[in-house]
């Protein structure tokens, strides 16, 4: 059903919708995901969308490219260069791998498209309220990134937390940053799947699960992905990535159909660390195994292998394989 989700009535087991229907549930699964937290400024998401969908891709990619086109069109040189500057908020995977993309489209894709301006003059500045970019991989790692992405030309502003964002640029740490672009990369919040069940909701909105990630008193609702807190083996959440959001998937949807056979219950949810990519631009990306860390063109390579090779189809891995052998 193509339908929004407005509340939940554990009691009745009924999923309410949009739409009026009431659908009745013997299981419930939410996987709802996440949304962009900004942190309680309801004017920001206007100005400074968030990359979640491809409609959000779509639009930041019109923007950046209308920007172009509105400064070669553009006689002051105090709006020419506001137009070619680009801000991007917060420093993990999303943020990293944007900058590296605006990077390359100004200073290659689009460096002879036009005659008025030079897109190698573009800004593209990286801001983080953190003291290190992607926080989440270990120093050493994030460390060549950011000097990956200073050698690109990106600018990077740790511990620089954002304070306003206009439509003429942003405010961060006292400073001003006068730019007509600007992308929030920043932290995520879960969808209200907490409200929707009447129960407390955790760091992140999260719904805190029990070990077979079903929701306390409510053994036939299952919270999964980025709007669950999980408690990983070492004492930390586990974090909001599409590989725990399957793992989890996957288990629960064994668990329910042992419950229905009547067959003896799973252990426990645990999750397996299979480690984590990040592209920093073409030729360099940074992976990081536990067992190994790779770094530049090599996880550059494995990082375009694994996300080829979870494509849906063949038709879709030879496609997308081609195209990016060609773009090398």
């Amino acid at each position: 059903m193509l339908d929004e989700v407005t509340g939940v009535d554990p009691a009745a087991q009924i999923v309410k919708t949009r739409t009026g229907t009431r659908q009745h549930y013997d299981w419930l699964i939410l996987a709802t995901g996440s949304k962009y937290n900004y942190f309680a400024h309801a004017d920001w998401p206007s100005r400074a969308p968030g990359l979640k969908s491809l409609d959000d891709a779509t639009l930041i990619r019109r923007r950046a490219l209308l920007a172009f086109e509105e400064a070669e069109a553009a006689c002051d040189a105090a709006l020419r260069q506001r137009l070619l500057t680009f801000v991007l908020v917060g420093a993990g995977p999303t943020g990293v791998e944007m900058a590296g993309a605006l990077a390359e489209l100004a200073h290659a894709t689009l460096s002879r498209d036009f005659r008025n301006i030079n897109p190698q003059t573009a800004r593209i500045i990286l801001v983080e309220a953190g003291p290190r970019v992607l926080a989440g991989f270990p120093e050493k790692l994030s460390a060549f990134a950011a000097r990956s992405l200073e050698r690109m030309g990106v600018e990077v502003l740790l511990d620089t937390p954002i304070e306003a964002i206009d439509e003429h640029g942003v405010t961060a740490k006292g400073g001003r940053l006068e730019a007509a672009n600007v992308i929030w990369c920043a932290g995520v919040e879960a969808s209200p799947v907490a409200r929707w069940l009447n129960v407390p909701a955790a760091k992140g909105g999260r719904v805190q699960v029990e070990s077979d990630l079903s929701v306390p008193g409510r053994p036939e609702i299952y919270v999964i992905g980025d709007a669950a807190l999980v408690i990983g083996p070492g004492g930390e959440p586990l974090p909001g990535l599409a590989a725990v959001a399957k793992q989890q998937g996957r288990y629960v949807g064994k668990l329910i159909a042992r419950r229905v056979r009547g067959d003896p219950m799973p252990p426990p949810f645990r999750y397996r660390d299979e480690g984590a990519l990040a592209t920093i631009g073409r030729h360099s990306a940074i992976a990081d195994f536990g067992w190994i860390r790779l770094t530049g063109f090599v996880a550059w390579v494995l990082w375009g292998i694994v996300h080829i090779f979870f494509l849906i189809g063949f038709r879709s891995r030879a496609s997308v394989f081609l195209n990016w052998v060609w773009a090398c």
